[in-house]
């Protein structure tokens, strides 16, 4: 053994930590950086990280009620493969950094549930999706190859929708192609069993309208298209609406047909504006302290030939 002069046994093992610590900082720098990365990709591989943004708090309670409630939101939300993990993974650890250091870079955006996501092997397998249910057609395979369709456009709630919105699938969904033109829209074609009978009572027509202002969507299950369908009708009122006197008019009209009326204005919030108007009990004595400063509140429900034809009568000159 080679001992330096004035040294003695403990000046070898001082010398050999010494030519350890650039091995010790290699090693502790690798920790840190290994840490810095793990730690971000563990935390967002949970649901309770993304559920845990106030933002996502809605999505979140909906998610777990749903019967997607057991899949975590990476699996759907992110695309099958490493290197699309890689990317998700490094834009989350930059909003952990971000949203901790109180800087920019967080961003509010969720990629939708791609085919490729929905259709792994963990989970809905394309090929082996069923074709035929109880009361319909369905060919799953056909029309996401034919047509290119996503599961989401027409599995839309089923992870965040509530109540019938999580499994119900609308129809308008369906018409985007069967619309007569691109593909048949019989109702034989998905339905292996139509209604015998018609669904609406005989005063339906009368009647559907104050249905329809509560319950819009209802009606869009079976009539898909609303600018084909409903406006076919609403889309050309009776030909007195532009006579440019029917606000004063109306009357008789609405008094024969009322229902007619309602099919497309809604009483309380359309019709109380003129017909509720509270005019004290000696409002034809004073409404002229009022006319003066401006008729236009006046001329919304009555006409000016009623103003010029009651202040000729009176032999009141009208301003």
């Amino acid at each position: 053994m080679k001992v330096e002069p004035g040294g003695g046994p403990g000046a070898f093992s001082a010398a050999a930590r010494r030519r350890w610590y650039p091995v010790l900082a290699v090693l502790g720098a690798a920790f840190l950086v290994i840490a810095a990365v793990y730690v971000p990709v563990k935390l967002t591989s949970t649901s309770s990280y993304c559920t845990s943004c106030h933002e996502m708090r809605a999505a979140g309670a909906s998610w777990k009620q749903s019967v997607h409630g057991q899949v975590s939101c990476v699996v759907c939300h992110i695309n099958p493969g490493l290197s699309n993990e890689i990317v998700w993974r490094l834009q989350e650890a930059k909003n952990i950094y971000a949203t901790y250091l109180n800087a920019k870079g967080m961003t509010s955006s969720v990629q939708l549930p791609s085919n490729a996501a929905c259709t792994q092997p963990s989970c809905h397998v394309l090929s082996q999706l069923k074709e035929s249910f109880p009361n319909l057609r369905m060919p799953h395979r056909s029309h996401v190859l034919m047509r290119n369709l996503s599961c989401i456009d027409c599995h839309n709630g089923v992870a965040h929708g509530t109540g019938a919105a999580a499994t119900q699938v609308s129809m308008q969904r369906c018409f985007m192609c069967h619309n007569g033109a691109a593909a048949p829209n019989r109702c034989g074609l998905c339905h292996i069993a139509t209604p015998k009978t018609t669904s609406h009572p005989a005063d339906f027509m009368e009647e559907h309208g104050s249905l329809a202002l509560g319950h819009e969507q209802d009606c869009y299950r079976c009539h898909h298209d609303p600018k084909a369908f409903c406006d076919a009708c609403h889309a050309r009122p009776t030909p007195p609406h532009f006579s440019g006197t029917w606000r004063y008019t109306h009357g008789s009209a609405a008094k024969a047909d009322t229902a007619g009326c309602l099919g497309c204005h809604d009483y309380q919030s359309f019709c109380r504006q003129c017909h509720q108007v509270d005019h004290p009990a000696d409002w034809t004595a004073k409404h002229g302290l009022v006319a003066v400063k401006g008729s236009e509140s006046c001329l919304v429900c009555h006409p000016r030939t009623m103003c010029t034809t009651c202040h000729d009568q009176r032999g009141v000159r009208v301003p």
